[in-house]
């Protein structure tokens, strides 16, 4: 046979088939043991084995676990562990692995629509795989070339799902890249089985129904414990803010967006079941308003104009089109000029505009420091303060940028800002297309994503939900069961291959440009991952170490001496610290409490490089409250570091 599949030739066939083993087969040596690791609750890991076996058994059902659990994804384990990706991956691996014989039929096409959010999204992923890379491989002076593949593998830590990853731009990259994983596979997932686009839509409105409703049962809860005093109810009255399953309140809110649109397009083109689609608002609605998101309630009303324009199901010429948007607009502004309430505990609505002009100056500041490939994924936190206006850096210390499409230019550059409006300018289209096509019994929950994704997606203009991934994972699900099912190409040029190349060039380059500038590094780079110099109740003087800590030493042959001590608190596993010098692991060690360890390790060889790059990583942390701004925040910590001294063989008698 010339052809087993379709298409592909048997060549082709095979080589995708043992990749798609192989990833699958990775990413589920990262999830086994996350699973049964024992800083991870029990809860979560039978939750990730679940979504496992269900994937096994049926794609669509996993998805849809993993649509309904991650929003609740926080309470099945608490930080620092990942139990979204935890589940995301869980969900990849097994439907990687999901190849029973060789010759497995061809699985689904992604449709034309499909194609070109897939298309978007896989530039909008190397787009954040090459920011990565040109931090990585910049701050990897001290390394010998010869080290720096093995040096970038060590840099994505084996225990990510159970510790989380040191580096922002670590962890924003895998969580970035498990976002457009699950966009991705809910694409093909939904387009084998058009159903399941109701279906998620369905599990999407009662998840969140079911989350909304516990968190006004825990209300009720402690209101009984305040003798159901007036004053309790009176303190959310005037505006204090409550979500029982996110700390990040407005993306709590921007999740209820999504699953009240839905809900209400769903209500509104199935009139038989009205009731049933209305009743998951009643404790939706409220608690929306106990979130307290200005930026949602305004998404809200906007989704429902956009709702009011998609359920029609004439063509719009462009004068229609035109009123259309500026009907949305008007009801944004006339939403916007309302919002003044809860002053006493939010601030002004003014205020709130103030603050959020001075974070667009914060991010255009960033940004004209590198217009081109950005600051890095991941950085704008941590890089803010130096870009901040002295009344915003007082009361914030660090922040977001309050602007997740701003944040985007801010760390990837006009390059990576642009590929993601590409991807967004992909999923509105298609999705319009979507919603508009000819009528069939899918088309109210077509409807319903589309309004939903849509108002989500502005409370992006004032928010970054995408940054919390219990709220960013149900709208990548979301967007990829709407896009899905769709054979109608949207006006796109996701088939441009001169576009497509000219962005990978670009990139390329840029990876490049970070290669040179890490060859031409002389002298030491600046300490990271260590705290201020603070004393021990012995008197000695230590420095606070992170999980991750960078130093540098000579280039010649010695001893690096380390003197360290584990944290006076109970621990759940002994506290090791691993030494790698100039890319290569030389050392691990337990570290004990209450009493310092001083040790040597030999480095024998000398390196041909000015200095070497001597990296500390912890197998775990904790940590400890500390001030950010007028805010109360919390930083980690690993070890005590109480000297790191470079004894050079010269100096040995």
């Amino acid at each position: 046979m010339a052809r087993l599949r379709g298409d592909r030739p048997t060549a082709v066939t095979l080589v995708v088939r043992v990749a798609q083993v192989l990833l699958g087969a990775t990413l589920a040596a990262w999830v086994g043991p996350a699973m049964l690791a024992p800083d991870v609750p029990r809860t979560a890991g039978l939750a990730a084995a679940l979504v496992f076996l269900a994937t096994l058994w049926r794609p669509g059902a996993g998805l849809l676990l993993v649509a309904g659990l991650a929003p609740a994804a926080s309470l099945l384990a608490p930080p620092p562990a990942r139990p979204a990706e935890l589940l995301a991956w869980a969900l990849f691996s097994a439907w990687l692995l999901r190849v029973w014989p060789p010759l497995a039929p061809r699985g689904p096409d992604t449709g034309a629509g499909g194609r070109a959010v897939t298309t978007a999204a896989a530039l909008y992923a190397a787009a954040l795989i090459a920011s990565w890379l040109m931090l990585t491989i910049a701050g990897a002076a001290g390394v010998p070339v010869r080290a720096l593949p093995l040096f970038l593998f060590q840099s994505i830590p084996t225990d990510h799902l159970v510790y989380s990853s040191p580096e922002p731009e670590t962890w924003t990259l895998l969580q970035s890249l498990t976002g457009m994983g699950l966009l991705c596979a809910s694409t093909a997932i939904v387009r084998g089985d058009p159903r399941l686009r109701r279906a998620v839509a369905w599990t999407l409105v009662g998840a969140l129904a079911v989350l909304a409703g516990a968190t006004l049962v825990d209300i009720a809860r402690q209101w009984a414990g305040a003798q159901y005093g007036a004053w309790f109810l009176l303190r959310y009255v005037r505006g204090e803010r409550a979500s029982l399953h996110l700390r990040d309140l407005n993306a709590a809110g921007s999740l209820y967006v999504l699953a009240g649109l839905t809900s209400v397009a769903l209500a509104m083109l199935e009139p038989r079941r009205r009731a049933s689609w209305l009743l998951p608002l009643l404790p939706i609605v409220p608690a929306l308003w106990l979130t307290g998101s200005r930026t949602s309630f305004l998404a809200a009303l906007g989704g429902l104009a956009i709702l009011a324009i998609a359920q029609r199901r004439w063509p719009l010429t462009r004068r229609q089109a035109t009123v259309s948007v500026t009907v949305v607009g008007l009801v944004l502004l006339a939403g916007a000029a309302t919002m003044e309430w809860q002053p006493d505990v939010q601030g002004s609505a003014g205020r709130a505009a103030s603050l959020r002009s001075q974070f667009l100056e914060t991010t255009a500041r960033m940004f004209v420091s590198a217009p081109l490939y950005g600051v890095g994924v991941g950085r704008y936190f941590d890089r803010s303060a130096q870009f901040m206006p002295a009344a915003l850096r007082e009361l914030y210390g660090n922040e977001n940028a309050h602007n997740y499409f701003a944040q985007q230019f801010a760390e990837l550059g006009i390059v990576g800002g642009l590929l993601f409006l590409w991807l967004v300018a992909a999923m509105v289209a298609s999705g319009w297309s979507a919603a508009r096509e000819r009528p069939s019994d899918a088309t109210p929950g077509v409807v319903g994503l589309f309004a939903g994704m849509s108002a989500y997606l502005l409370t992006c203009l004032t928010g970054h939900p995408l940054l919390v991934s219990e709220a960013a994972f149900p709208f990548w699900i979301a967007c990829g069961a709407l896009v899905g099912g769709m054979d109608t190409p949207p006006r796109l040029p996701y088939r441009n291959g001169a576009l497509v190349a000219a962005a990978c060039a670009l990139l390329a380059v840029g990876v490049a440009w970070a290669t040179l500038s890490y060859a031409r590094v002389t002298a030491p780079p600046s300490e990271q991952g260590f705290h201020g110099i603070e004393t021990a109740p012995d008197g000695t003087a230590f420095r606070w170490m992170t999980r991750h800590a960078v130093t540098y030493v000579s280039s010649d042959a010695g001893f690096l001496r380390l003197r360290a001590r584990a944290p006076d608190i109970t621990l759940r596993r002994p506290l090791v610290v691993e030494m790698a010098v100039a890319g290569e692991v030389v050392d691990r060690r337990e570290i004990p409490a209450g009493r310092w360890l001083t040790y040597d390790v030999p480095v024998p060889r000398p390196s041909s490089a000015p200095f070497r790059r001597i990296d500390l990583r912890a197998n775990q942390f904790t940590t400890q409250e500390t001030r950010l701004g007028r805010r109360r925040a919390e930083r980690p910590i690993a070890a005590m570091i109480g000297g790191i001294r470079w004894i050079s063989l010269e100096e040995v008698p």
